[in-house]
């Protein structure tokens, strides 16, 4: 019996490969969601494990056909063998399997009764300092950061150091002298690197709404007017009504090259052979549930890995576990190495994307709000982000 164990993103990514490694009549034997950890140590993402297996066929424990090298007689002895523990496995190991697992049930019992006596002692705890925190932790409650992340935050900024001596205002403004600490280090990067023949090129990837299409019009206008940088934009929304004339329309105000790419040897021919300083390309929407989706989009800009800015567009008021969940969808199947925050205007503050600023693998580098252009569309910078996430009382 042939058994693999797979980490996938999803079932239909398992069931890919399991058909692939041991064919059609495979089987699962078992699933489990596991959450692994990034470089901080916490706020991993999800992944499923997949056991999958398969019968060896007789054809592979038959002996092999009559060669002058092999002596027949002294081999077919050990193919006779392995052909009976073939047959018999299930019978062999059962009464093994049975015993080793009662004594395990018995080990794992005592652990479990230990383990809740010690979680009973740990929650007395924990009430007692939730209700410490209780203050700081409303006061985030009200800028929409998550609980889970909030209580994490607490827990780092505050360890060895006894609330109880500190004032509500004093507690929240040490809160947010750290966390600007985590903004800076989200955005201390500015500089993009050119690839690609001295070129630097952009493709803005996200759900459907985000605000592709007018990002693509705002940067091409940040570029060409405070940079005084040559422009290209192409656009793969060829079958998005009023998506790709929009943007040719734009790009004809602005007497920038444009084009419209049907596959990913077009954007090649288009990219390589394109004289600009800039390139800016807008992609067409995608689900981050659907895999085929996700792999369609992956098919244009595979290609181009480690060669140019994958740019995430997540709108201000998306929750904690949709930008998560979007953030790793995108970055697994197509390579995101940046973000861009979408609508501002539309959200009263960021709390809700905190934890996208304790990723470690990517950067914040625009944001956006409204649409006009080019006005609406900064470089994230400490200041801007910061006072997103705690912004000034309106009276």
């Amino acid at each position: 019996m042939q058994i693999k164990r797979y980490e996938v993103l999803d079932m239909q990514d398992a069931i890919e490969l399991i058909k692939r490694d041991l064919g059609e009549d495979a089987v699962i034997i078992s699933t489990r969601q596991v959450n692994s950890s990034n470089d901080l140590g916490f706020f991993g993402k999800p992944f499923l494990e997949v056991v999958a297996a398969a019968d060896y066929k007789d054809e592979d424990l038959m002996p092999p056909r009559q060669n002058n090298n092999f002596n027949q007689n002294l081999l077919s002895p050990l193919y006779d063998d392995i052909k009976f523990l073939k047959d018999n496995f299930e019978s062999i190991v059962e009464d093994k399997v049975i015993h080793i697992l009662n004594t395990k049930f018995e080990e794992i019992k005592q652990n479990m009764d230990e383990i809740k006596f010690n979680l009973n002692l740990l929650k007395d705890e924990k009430t007692k300092v939730r209700e410490k925190e209780s203050d700081l932790l409303a006061y985030l409650d009200n800028l929409s950061f998550d609980r889970k992340i909030s209580a994490k935050l607490i827990e780092i900024f505050f360890k060895d150091i006894k609330l109880t001596n500190f004032k509500t205002e004093e507690k929240i403004n040490y809160f947010k002298k750290f966390f600007k600490k985590i903004i800076e280090k989200k955005i201390e990067k500015k500089k993009l690197t050119p690839f690609m023949g001295n070129k630097i090129v952009i493709a803005l990837v996200g759900n459907s709404g985000v605000g592709k299409t007018v990002t693509a019009a705002k940067l091409c206008a940040k570029f060409l007017f405070e940079k005084n940088m040559h422009l290209s934009v192409c656009s793969l929304d060829s079958l998005k009504l009023g998506g790709y004339e929009t943007l040719k329309n734009y790009a004809k105000k602005l007497k920038i090259d444009f084009a419209a790419i049907k596959d990913a040897e077009d954007l090649k021919t288009f990219i390589s052979g394109s004289p600009s300083d800039v390139i800016i390309i807008d992609t067409f929407a995608v689900n981050h549930n659907s895999v085929f989706q996700l792999n369609n989009l992956a098919k244009f800009l595979g290609m181009f890995e480690g060669k140019i800015k994958v740019e995430l567009l997540l709108p201000a008021q998306l929750k904690n576990a949709d930008a998560i969940r979007t953030y790793e969808s995108f970055r697994n199947k197509v390579g995101v190495n940046g973000v861009i925050i979408t609508k501002t205007d539309e959200s009263y503050c960021l709390g809700n994307l905190a934890e996208i600023f304790l990723l470690t693998d990517s950067t914040v580098d625009f944001i956006t709000k409204g649409g006009n252009v080019p006005e609406d569309i900064e470089d994230a910078a400490a200041h801007n982000i910061y006072s997103l996430f705690f912004p000034s009382p309106k009276y």
